[in-house]
């Protein structure tokens, strides 16, 4: 069941390379223990910041990056280049720690939305994914995975937000997410229908973006299918340096009709991260 916050109501508030074969696991789907804590659904959405804007342009620079918690030598200089003056920022593998907040306080003008999918360590670090603008968003939900992840046993965390828009009475509605891995394509598309029955009435325009960790032929099909049930078309990039394996990039930029695409890239010199970010310019065209 998706969670929601209002505007008033959220005041309140490794790497792919290792490959684990699922056959050395009994995953119990209806697990009950974590491994790590997971926030109760009041404590989930974090935010900080302070938002310098009160609607999105209809031209939008956008940043899609799975920030791989920091531990890249160069994450912090290469998140202060990137980041500037993006419209939207939509993060996966945030690790809230002392480091990463001191990188995203450069940007005191952004407002910062969180989604925590469990706390690590003895001192609680949030880990989860993180939408930054510099609106506030009207709304907040998240949406909490139904099926754990082995290893760790924890959920995925999906961040939903929308966002006034310029001249426009309609308002954006973003959706950043990551991914289940280590399950097999019954897992998948389960939770592919789980984010599909929470997000299928969801007002358009929409982007949904992030790291889907879609490494083989079923998942991609999965998440074809996904998309095609949610009318939703694939921003095409050059160049496109995105992570991949066994050939299928992990990361993906999907948006509805009324959105059009300007420009689309992947650079490959970027090394704050296993991945490599993604940026898109688009046009809301009603």
């Amino acid at each position: 069941m998706m969670k929601y916050y209002s505007k008033v109501s959220k005041k309140l508030g490794q790497s792919f390379i290792l490959i684990i074969s699922l056959s050395l696991f009994n995953v119990g789907f209806a697990a009950v223990s974590y491994a790590h804590p997971v926030p109760a659904d009041n404590d989930v959405i974090f935010t900080f910041g302070n938002e310098s804007q009160f609607e999105l342009p209809k031209r939008l620079n956008v940043l899609v990056w799975n920030l791989h918690k920091g531990a890249n030598e160069t994450f912090a200089g290469d998140f202060v280049k990137l980041a500037y003056q993006k419209d939207l920022v939509l993060s996966q593998e945030m690790y809230l720690d002392s480091q990463m907040r001191q990188v995203f306080n450069i940007f005191p003008n952004y407002f910062y939305v969180t989604a925590t999918s469990f706390l690590y360590g003895k001192n609680s670090i949030r880990t989860g994914v993180a939408t930054i603008c510099p609106v506030e968003p009207t709304t907040v939900h998240f949406l909490r995975s139904e099926i754990l992840e082995p290893v760790l046993n924890s959920p995925k965390m999906t961040l939903i937000t929308q966002y006034p828009i310029q001249f426009s009475k309609k308002l954006l509605t973003v959706v950043n997410i990551h991914g289940i891995n280590f399950v097999d394509g019954a897992a998948y598309q389960k939770e592919m229908n789980h984010l599909y029955e929470n997000i299928k009435n969801l007002p358009k325009p929409l982007i949904l973006a992030g790291d889907f960790n879609s490494w083989d032929n079923e998942r991609n099909e999965i998440l074809k299918n996904l998309t095609q049930r949610l009318n939703l078309k694939e921003a095409a990039f050059s160049p496109d340096f995105r992570l991949r394996f066994n050939k299928h990039p992990l990361d993906h930029f999907y948006f509805s009709e009324n959105i059009k695409i300007i420009s689309a890239k992947v650079e490959e010199f970027y090394q704050g991260s296993d991945h490599k970010p993604l940026e898109v310019i688009l046009e809301y065209s009603p």
